[in-house]
């Protein structure tokens, strides 16, 4: 029996790539949450080869469709050719389910995250696939403002088949970021045709808190002047050494800061053993658990360390607090570059893993203490004016969903507007909290 959907109801598709991470799974649920809320007639589904996606609370009127990862018992030996076979086949299986995945739901728009085409392409005959079966789909991608080394992008993309994608299959582009801080028509050399795609939404992050610290401090057992610094590695699977060379760096802090208490989250895909060794060392002032809401912990934090994935940094950046970051040591440079970004523009400090040790990081751990919080609060919003790139980015894609189709102006490429109204009184109060405690 043929599926009939009913009149009135509409759907929407979202990619996202996340293998071993947590930033894209998460930024992929706070739009789907913005689009939900906003459109009680639109369900969302989520494709996604993220191996703790059931870990999150799903909103109403939101599933996930779990892809299949390639799994290895350590006690098989396999050639390098063996390797690359596994691979391909599982990239086919992704694929094929892709492909059913969309032609059978037929949504009324399909949001890409991060990967045009999704990994290695793995997405793209589902989706010039379902282009052709329903043309009424509006097909938008979600571009990360930085995305790796840009000569290696281009490359990739021309290898891929993006640029193609980008002018004929894609009805828009949403910009996760601000042109005046990454220009990405000229990092990835974006054809003039192209450019008139582009939507910048500014960045997407998770909406902002509203913690009571005190009682916030008293859950978790700190003293409630204590300085705390807490130190986060994302998913964790390769952050083993950023915590471990953190707990020296505040180890030899806390002569200095005498109540200086440290907060270490390892995360969900940290190796057993390395969670373990951290565990171990452990005591009243270091504190380890694998698991939190380091959004939450951000807002009564005096400083943090974390790696430079985009929603850590931008997390703590809308949270306002002095950040040290430690870009991921791999052939990828993404990391690297945001940190180097937000450094220079004195938000951040930045130490890159190739002079990780104890000296260098409590160094940079010094000045975030150091900081003066009202100012630095002043400084980031100067750089970055809002957050709210996932409400912005909401009703742009509504544009889509609806019946009018955008038209955007020939050349033009949009950005968004701050809109300071969102975080105004939350900043405004912790401002005056932090005032108030300095003057005690």
């Amino acid at each position: 029996m043929k599926y009939c959907r009913p009149a009135g109801l509409r759907l929407i598709l979202l990619y996202s790539q996340d293998r071993r991470g947590l930033g894209h799974i998460n930024r992929t649920l706070a739009i789907a949450r913005r689009l939900l809320a906003a459109d009680p007639n639109l369900v969302a589904y989520i494709a996604t080869k993220s191996a703790i996606a059931s870990n999150f609370p799903l909103p109403e009127r939101c599933d996930y469709l779990k892809l299949p990862t390639r799994l290895t018992p350590r006690t098989f030996q396999r050639t390098e050719a063996d390797e690359e076979a596994s691979l391909q086949h599982f990239r086919g299986i992704r694929s094929q389910l892709l492909r059913d995945a969309a032609l059978g739901l037929a949504p009324d728009l399909v949001l890409v995250d991060h990967e045009p085409l999704g990994i290695s392409g793995e997405f793209r005959d589902g989706l010039y696939a379902l282009k052709a079966e329903c043309p009424a789909t509006k097909f938008i991608f979600g571009l990360r403002d930085i995305m790796d080394d840009e000569v290696r992008t281009r490359d990739l993309w021309h290898k891929l088949g993006v640029y193609d994608a980008l002018e004929n299959l894609y009805d828009g582009i949403a910009v996760y970021g601000s042109p005046k801080l990454y220009d990405v028509v000229e990092a990835y050399a974006i054809p003039p045709w192209v450019q008139a795609k582009l939507h910048y939404c500014g960045y997407v992050a998770r909406e902002l808190p509203a913690v009571d610290g005190v009682e916030l401090r008293q859950q978790l057992g700190l003293s409630p002047n204590g300085r705390l610094v807490l130190a986060t590695v994302g998913g964790g699977y390769d952050g083993y050494p950023v915590l471990e060379v953190a707990a020296q760096a505040v180890e030899r802090l806390q002569a200095k800061f005498p109540e200086l208490i440290a907060l270490m989250v390892t995360g969900p895909l940290m190796p057993a053993a390395d969670q373990a060794a951290l565990m171990a060392r452990a005591n009243a002032r270091c504190r380890v658990v694998s698991c939190a809401d380091t959004f939450q912990l951000m807002t009564i934090a005096d400083a943090i360390v974390s790696m430079g994935g985009y929603n850590s940094v931008c997390e703590a950046l809308a949270a306002a607090r002095p950040l040290v970051i430690v870009p991921r040591a791999t052939h990828k440079v993404e990391q690297r570059i945001r940190a180097e970004l937000f450094a220079s523009r004195g938000v951040a400090r930045c130490v890159l893993p190739q002079t990780l040790n104890a000296e260098t990081l409590g160094d940079a751990l010094e000045w975030a203490l150091r900081c003066d919080r009202p100012s630095h609060a002043r400084l980031v919003r100067e750089v970055i004016p809002s957050f709210d790139g996932d409400v912005r980015l909401a009703a742009y894609l509504s544009q889509w969903l609806g019946a009018a189709k955008p038209q955007p102006e020939i050349g033009v490429v949009h950005e968004w507007k701050p809109d300071l109204s969102r975080h105004a009184v939350g900043i405004a109060a912790d401002l005056l909290r932090v005032s108030l405690e300095a003057a005690q």
